[in-house]
């Protein structure tokens, strides 16, 4: 094996590596959670406390809230993010690492190149796994709506003001609908008027369900009416929306694939081209020129994708 070969191999190792690690990461720490909160609800019923009075915020929370507003830094939402601020600097480092062993050691780009090409490299890293933890949020949070709105309605219809039907879809509800509630309802608790939180809450998470759920309490809290079949609806109508994005997902299923394929296709001819005939492509490695076509074939292809994905995404959100 080519000492290319052997690079290509060592490079593809340590990216998979970084990315079994933070996968992990993820895990366990969502695990955790899910124990400590059940274990909280318990004592807290125990001892008739509230679980939010007594959850209290780590001492590490500040420093993870500065770390995800900086690597999320022109991103809208932030309310789903939920990583560490060990795991963003430690994925920050392995993406500026291995930006580094690609432009530096296999192309041989000038140092006035490289440097940015890896600072891009560790922000792209923890950025983009806070944006997914996001959209994972979004997209939890579009499943359960409808559920919890029958919570609030069933609550409702059992005599519970609007205000206790929230404070106990915080307490009982999954994630994220639990963080969402809760904060609402704390903002009620701290003196903020009802309907300027929820305008608020919805301006802080940006879904347009909750909005509909937001102006339809605004509407009976301004001019009354039975706000229990109007959530009933409303439900529904959340319902429906839902089915029709996932019909819209499954429509662009044939442009996902397809995108897959073509984006992984360079890799695998590049993969199979360095074990049958390494020589091939010495040239895009120690001809400049060849590193400036190597380059510009990369950021095409990283455009190519990010187009793709961008006009899917589209399709599917709304």
């Amino acid at each position: 094996m080519s000492a290319i070969t052997q690079a290509v191999v060592v490079l593809l190792l340590l990216l998979a590596s970084a990315a079994a690690l933070s996968t992990a990461l993820s895990r366990t720490r969502a695990v955790q959670r899910g124990l400590n909160r059940r274990s909280d609800m318990v004592a807290d019923a125990r001892i008739g406390i509230p679980a939010v009075e007594q959850r209290g915020i780590s001492a590490m929370e500040p420093i993870n809230t500065r770390a995800r507003d900086f690597f999320a830094f022109g991103l809208k939402y932030h309310w789903g993010m939920e990583a560490s601020a060990i795991l963003l600097l430690g994925l920050a480092l392995a993406g500026a690492a291995a930006s580094w062993t690609l432009f530096h050691t296999f192309l041989h780009f000038p140092a006035w190149l490289i440097v940015p090409a890896s600072l891009i490299g560790g922000m792209l890293a923890p950025r983009q796994i806070l944006k997914r933890q996001q959209d994972k949020a979004e997209k939890r949070f579009m499943d359960l709506f409808p559920v919890s709105l029958d919570m609030i309605v069933r609550m409702v219809r059992a005599g519970l003001t609007m205000k206790g039907a929230i404070r106990a879809v915080g307490n009982e509800a999954p994630p994220p609908i639990n963080k969402i509630f809760t904060y609402l309802a704390d903002q009620v608790e701290i003196g903020i008027v009802f309907t300027d939180a929820l305008a608020a809450t919805g301006d802080r998470i940006g879904m347009p369900d909750f909005r509909f759920f937001a102006v339809a309490i605004s509407l009976q809290d301004s001019t009354g009416g039975n706000i229990a079949a109007t959530l009933e609806i409303l439900s529904d109508i959340v319902r429906k929306r839902r089915l029709a994005r996932l019909k819209a997902k499954a429509t662009t299923g044939e442009v996902r694939v397809s995108a897959y394929v073509l984006g992984s296709l360079p890799f695998v001819v590049i993969t199979g081209l360095l074990i049958m005939s390494p020589a091939y492509l010495a040239p895009l490695i120690t001809d400049p020129r060849g590193n400036a076509i190597v380059g510009a074939a990369i950021v095409m292809m990283i455009l190519g994708f990010g187009t793709m994905r961008q006009m899917m995404r589209s399709a599917t959100r709304f």
